[in-house]
């Protein structure tokens, strides 16, 4: 189990820019959010990887800008669609390959588009593709998405078996009304990746420390479904001041993570 730092922080930062900053301010494990198709060219992948190689810094996963998209074309009733998105997918799969990154992030269709067995079967193919590449295609939950109910994720880890990868995001699930408890414990072996943020009273998207969620126990009851992954802060922009405090959050994270990696 390992800390990261998402570059969707630093959003609207350009994301060469934001991952310099977090090369600069010590941070060891990173998400790339890619903002746009541009960025996927092989050059911009280039700089990518000159950058990481030259902090030592290591990718752990990538979240292309294709949320808005994805319904209309992934999980399309027209299936020239959705065999386009997959082509085009492929250049997000190559940069990763370049940079090292293993898991790519799905927000995935609207609540009702299309039944659980067609969601699946759609997932598969853009796994398949992205096979050759060593890349690993995870599901997100996420709020106003199919993703925002545990019954589906259920029937998501039903149908695929060991192919239903998830990304587990603590903030979609408190704005969901998703208990986060439960979640781990029904899909949790199919965990894969997480993003972390604190919550409370003051807001569902907070720094580490400034809400009441127990991350401790969260961690634990991970640990305990097999999880190993990345645990990987991701705020809004309006929740910290600086790049700094992202530094110390990820520093309180790899105690934490620490700690758990210490345990039996």
């Amino acid at each position: 189990m390992i800390a990261a730092v998402s570059t969707a922080c630093l959003f609207p930062k350009p994301t060469e820019d934001a991952l310099y900053d977090l090369c600069l301010h010590g941070i060891q494990n990173v998400e790339i959010f890619l903002n746009a198709p541009s960025e996927c060219r092989p050059v911009f992948a280039g700089d990518l990887h000159a950058l990481l190689k030259r902090f030592g810094i290591r990718c752990v996963s990538v979240h292309p800008w294709t949320a808005p998209e994805e319904g209309f074309m992934l999980f399309s009733n027209y299936p020239r669609r959705c065999s386009d998105f997959l082509d085009e997918a492929k250049h997000v799969f190559e940069l990763m390959q370049r940079i090292g990154a293993e898991y790519y992030i799905l927000h995935g269709a609207n609540p009702g588009r299309v039944p659980p067995e067609i969601y699946c079967e759609r997932f598969h193919l853009l796994c398949e593709a992205a096979k050759p590449f060593g890349v690993t295609v995870t599901q997100e939950n996420v709020h106003k998405y199919e993703s925002q109910s545990l019954r589906f994720l259920r029937e998501f880890c039903r149908i695929l078996g060991d192919e239903a990868k998830l990304t587990f995001d603590t903030k979609q699930a408190v704005r969901a009304g998703m208990d986060i408890t439960e979640a781990v414990r029904a899909v949790g072996k199919n965990i894969v990746h997480v993003h972390i943020s604190d919550h409370g009273a003051l807001g569902d998207c907070l720094r580490i420390g400034k809400g009441r969620f127990q991350i401790p126990p969260f961690l634990s009851a991970l640990k305990a479904q097999g999880f190993d992954g990345a645990v990987t802060l991701e705020l809004y922009r309006e929740a910290f001041g600086s790049t700094a405090e992202l530094a110390e959050d990820w520093q309180r994270l790899c105690r934490l993570t620490a700690a758990q990696n210490d345990r039996k």
